[in-house]
């Protein structure tokens, strides 16, 4: 995933002769009658990219169980054994060479592919131009398993803007130099990671895989290290790919806006995270389960990031704003607007991601879900307060409670989703879990009916 808080490294890759400039690498999503220019292809039908056995793991091996005892048990300790030792990690990984990139990058959406070679975006022509030929791609994966053996998600990723001899301690960046190639070291590394198995590979169903690679363990700077990572999703309706949360807004409106009955999309979602059932999906259509797919490969990456710092609350819980920000989507989605600055207006689902009011030019550049959070709960609230005013609304809001507890004051959805994150979870909910899907498959079918009257409860702008 192209993280949206992934640091602009293009003003120091000018100033350094061992580099070029970044391209962008953002990727289009597939949807119904769109833009061609927007669609991500299939690249394979098949179990997609092949990773090493001990990093592959199939998410119904932990049903009955919830999905953040899945991440605790599986996912972050084998991302955290790439990490580098003086990390908290295992110690590293030994160098592939091209091999896996030449055989497993067909298994890629084309438009990543492209994007992670060092290619550039063209918006007049809409599409990607430039970057490496496979042929010195190959040179250059191979020159990295000539001069460095063994790596580590520290050493293949490292960038500190503070320090001017980073390129010499990037290993990427030593394999360009000595391969006499100009390129981006930060995409190539990703590329490399994805196709060469180095990260952890979670198939969700028969159809749909994650791939989560270059995560650091948030053992020395926590707050540093949960910018790293990047993760990808495949599906039947695209090959692996970049799942972003502006593309991810937009393929959830397109869904939502498309579908009659969104009970089993939603049901789907919590019975996964309640109890690793995915059994549910086949009942969504397959630009559904894109949606699923892309919604679990972010939701991953944030809660790994989360689980740096133990899940605390209010401390980078993004993928509870993840959650959340998919179930009031029905109000958003069917209204066409979101809250902004206390107000409502009127917006896409887009609307609830935003650049950090703290970014600086020459800086960091920070976005995401979780900045529009004050809004985002401020509209939460008003769908808890109008559906306690109705007698259906209030037993579902009730029964919900009764499950996981009441948190936070008048906002069910919020005290779902931290339930669902939280420590004090039960790794086992048992019959519960099938009950809070229902539960919350039928609040979401209630706020979607009641979308004009809820948002009458805020000031327009």
């Amino acid at each position: 995933m192209l993280h949206k808080r992934q640091l602009i490294f293009s003003l120091i890759l000018l100033a350094i002769t061992t580099a070029c400039s970044t391209g962008p690498s953002n990727t289009s999503v597939n949807a119904p009658q769109v833009d061609t220019s927007t669609v991500r292809t299939v690249a394979s039908s098949n179990a997609g990219i092949e990773y090493p056995a001990a990093a592959t793991f199939d998410l119904r091996t932990n049903l009955g169980k919830t999905y953040t005892s899945f991440l605790k048990a599986k996912i972050k300790p084998t991302l955290d054994k790439l990490s580098d030792s003086s990390n908290g990690g295992g110690g590293g990984f030994d160098n592939i060479g091209a091999n896996a990139f030449l055989t497993q990058s067909e298994h890629l959406d084309l438009k990543t592919l492209r994007s992670y070679k060092g290619a550039k975006w063209n918006r007049t022509k809409k599409a990607y131009e430039g970057g490496l030929e496979n042929h010195e791609i190959e040179k250059v994966y191979n020159t990295l398993k000539k001069i460095k053996p063994r790596s580590t998600v520290d050493s293949l990723t490292y960038f500190q803007r503070e320090d001017k001899t980073w390129y010499t301690k990037n290993d990427m960046s030593l394999a360009l130099k000595e391969a006499k190639i100009n390129a981006a070291p930060f995409d190539l590394a990703t590329l490399y990671a994805l196709t060469g198995g180095i990260g952890v590979k979670v198939k969700l169903d028969d159809n749909n895989y994650n791939y989560h690679v270059l995560y650091k363990t948030g053992k020395t700077k926590p707050h540093e290290e949960v910018m790293s990572g990047r993760s990808f999703a495949s599906s039947p309706a695209h090959g692996a790919a970049d799942a972003t949360d502006p593309e991810y807004l937009r393929d959830l409106r397109k869904y939502l806006l498309a579908t009659k009955d969104l009970k089993p999309f939603y049901r789907a979602i919590i019975l996964a995270l309640a109890n690793s059932d995915t059994s549910g999906w086949a009942q969504v259509s397959d630009f559904g389960q894109s949606v699923l797919s892309d919604f679990f490969t972010v939701y991953t990456a944030e809660a790994d990031r989360h689980l740096m710092v133990n899940l605390q609350q209010g401390n980078h819980p993004w993928e509870i704003d993840l959650a959340a920000v998919t179930f009031i989507s029905a109000v958003s989605a069917k209204t066409s607007k979101v809250v902004t600055g206390g107000v409502q207006i009127e917006s896409d689902l887009n609307g609830w991601f935003a650049p950090s009011p703290n970014n600086k030019p020459d800086g960091p550049q920070r976005s995401g879900i979780g900045i529009t959070r004050k809004d985002r709960q401020k509209l939460q609230r008003a769908i808890h307060t109008y559906e306690m005013g109705t007698p259906d609304g209030k037993r579902l809001i009730a029964d919900i409670q009764a499950i996981v507890g009441t948190r936070n004051k008048n906002d069910v959805i919020q005290d779902v989703f931290e339930y669902l994150s939280s420590n004090s979870t039960p790794e086992t909910m048992g019959a519960k879990a099938n009950t809070l899907a229902d539960l919350m498959a039928r609040f979401v079918e209630a706020s979607h009916n009641d979308a004009e009257e809820i948002l009458k409860l805020i000031p327009v702008q």
